[in-house]
């Protein structure tokens, strides 16, 4: 019996961490490089949560008792709970293929479903295992709004 155990907690041990990829994900925002890498869990590239939205001028806060951070912009709110498969971005519901959750103590997101939830575009770069975020910041040049 001992020896069954020993073996379903190693089998268990082994199938949790396979679902992760090999080493990081780099993550590279409007050209800067955030410092947290990502990880991959089935197929699905997810992100530390503050610093790839705080490089996009979002504050974000998090609530520790709910598990839920709150992303806000001066055109966005998201709200995302760890664990949920749900994000709500404006009040409207994404489903992402991955649910949201918390990994070594980082709040990991679905980087494709939040940011293309949010107007910014997302590349890949296999090679290096680089996923590139791109969102144009709304900047005013001469009174305009330029896009």
């Amino acid at each position: 019996m001992k020896k069954f155990i020993a073996v379903f907690a190693t089998a268990a041990m082994t199938f949790s961490s396979a679902a992760y990829a090999d080493g990081g994900v780099n993550v590279v925002v409007n050209g800067n490089t955030i410092d947290t890498q990502g990880i991959i869990v089935e197929d699905t590239t997810l992100v530390p949560v503050r610093g790839v939205f705080e490089e996009l001028n979002f504050d974000v806060s998090y609530d520790e008792e709910t598990k839920t951070a709150t992303l806000t912009s001066s055109k966005y709110t998201v709200s995302i709970t760890a664990g949920d498969d749900v994000i709500y971005v404006n009040g409207e519901a994404k489903t992402p293929i991955v649910p949201q959750q918390i990994y070594e103590g980082r709040f990991m997101i679905p980087l494709r479903t939040v940011a293309e939830a949010i107007d910014a575009e997302v590349d890949w770069e296999p090679e290096t295992k680089t996923a590139i975020v791109t969102k144009s910041m709304g900047l005013k040049i001469g009174g305009i709004q330029s896009l």
